[in-house]
């Protein structure tokens, strides 16, 4: 009997210590040094690891919610397996790149390489000072050198990179772009390969364009390269003579003022729709009086702007006046504009974006763009809660897609720099190949 109740726990051991190991305590330091990965001989532990892990997780987490406005689970099996392997696969990447590096004598800087190296270590190691000061010390007494001082103390805490991170950071930069350099040295494109880059860039962005004109309008508010135009588009460019500040605030709080009557009126008609007898008579009352309060906030809202719209008259008629004299447009734009946004690339340039399918205008802009009839035609003064805009119809799109000499030099440059990524990833993926990788996945586990 004794015999066999020993054999028993035996078992029950062996069980446990070959199932989880929950008989045995882990030290967590010790196991934060735990060998996790090797690449030709150099080691990467598992606190490192773990951390490149989580790192990524929290990326992921936040460029979830960022897109969807959605909660990413972190913790979700497939999807830290995912993170764990591709961690795996990048510290495979690094580890042979700069054994490369360093074996063929590309980190071996001239003087001239490393003079650049400090500039940029040094540039981006003031800005991080500087980013401290403005946003950790903004309420500090401290002299300007103090704050300094302060800064660089408060950085590593701050899980700011030090000065010798960056000087690393930025020789291995320098080292690998030389690497890289030499890589893709012979690589070329022919014609025929810009042709067909091109027609695969307008066969994209019709697709894309079609499914969602939104796109087209993104693409060219950010200044993208354009290589397809869909219908029913122009180009157009507006003098604004602005309501001062104050006068634009006032009117705004009327307009709110507004607002909340209409919503005060929407309330009171529930309640009169839903009301018995007993208190249809307090109810039809509260109804009348959120009528009259509403028609006394559309009377002071009308008469502010008629108010507002006579102060600007005298300037709107002047623009008007020069423009009839024949005054360059964009001239008048510089000297009587009030939209910032006509200052800036691209607008400054072509003008504003319009079309059938835009959304970005108030509907009194818009309409008043939409109905100039041919380019050059300037519109008659248009009112809105900015001001007084007098729009000019500068350019028509035509559908299709833009002739591919005007966007030639762009696709040879992306397209080239595309080739090149390509080869270089093909000559990395032969040397993680060639090279002496053990992975212990299975010791990232707790």
């Amino acid at each position: 009997m004794k015999k066999r109740i020993m054999l028993a726990l035996l078992l029950v051991l062996a069980m446990a210590l070959t199932a989880s190991c929950s008989l045995i305590v882990k030290d967590p330091e010790v196991d934060k040094q735990t060998v996790v990965l090797e690449v030709n001989g150099q080691p990467f532990v598992k606190g490192d690891v773990q951390q490149l892990i989580e790192n990524e997780l929290d990326y992921q987490v936040y460029l979830y919610s960022y897109q969807y406005g959605e909660t990413l689970d972190r913790n979700d099996p497939e999807l830290v397996s995912y993170v764990r392997d591709a961690a795996f696969d990048s510290i495979v990447q690094r580890a042979v790149i700069e054994e490369k590096l360093q074996k063929d004598g590309y980190t071996d800087l001239a003087p001239e390489e490393e003079e650049a190296v400090q500039a940029a270590a040094q540039s981006e190691y003031n800005s991080y000072i500087e980013e401290v000061i403005t946003y950790d010390l903004a309420d500090s007494e401290l002299s300007d050198e103090e704050k300094r001082a302060e800064a660089e103390k408060l950085l590593p805490q701050l899980g700011y990179p030090t000065m010798a991170m960056l000087l690393e950071q930025e020789r291995i930069a320098t080292a690998e772009e030389k690497l890289y350099q030499e890589i893709v040295k012979d690589v070329t494109l022919t014609e025929e390969d810009l042709i067909a880059a091109y027609d695969g860039y307008v066969a994209t962005a019709k697709a894309d364009y079609e499914y969602d004109i939104g796109y087209f309008e993104s693409d060219v508010n950010a200044g993208a390269e354009i290589y397809y135009y869909p219908a029913g588009y122009r180009y157009v460019k507006h003098i604004l003579i602005a309501f001062p500040d104050e006068e634009y605030d006032a009117l705004s709080s009327l307009r709110t003022d507004v607002l909340l009557a209409q919503q005060t009126l929407s309330e009171a008609q529930t309640a009169l729709d839903a009301a018995g007898e007993d208190g249809k008579e307090a109810a039809l009352a509260a109804h009348q009086a959120a009528e009259a309060a509403l028609a006394d906030a559309e009377q002071k809202l009308s008469e502010a702007q008629e108010t507002a719209y006579a102060a600007l008259q005298p300037k709107v008629e002047e623009v008007q006046a020069a423009i009839e004299a024949g005054e360059d447009f964009d001239a008048l734009i510089e000297k009587y504009g009030e939209d910032e946004g006509m200052e800036q690339e691209p607008a400054k340039t072509k003008g504003y974006l319009i079309g059938a399918e835009s959304k970005n205008y108030v509907d009194a802009f818009y309409e008043g763009a939409m109905s100039l009839a041919a380019v050059g035609d300037i519109s008659e003064p248009v009112r809105t809660e900015y001001g007084v805009h007098l729009i000019k119809y500068t350019e028509e799109i035509p559908e299709g897609a833009v002739p591919f000499d005007e966007v030639r030099a762009q696709i040879a440059s992306e397209e080239l720099k595309n080739r090149q990524d390509q080869v270089y990833q093909a000559a990395v993926e032969q040397w993680v190949k060639e090279a002496d990788v053990k992975m212990y996945k299975n010791r990232m586990a707790d």
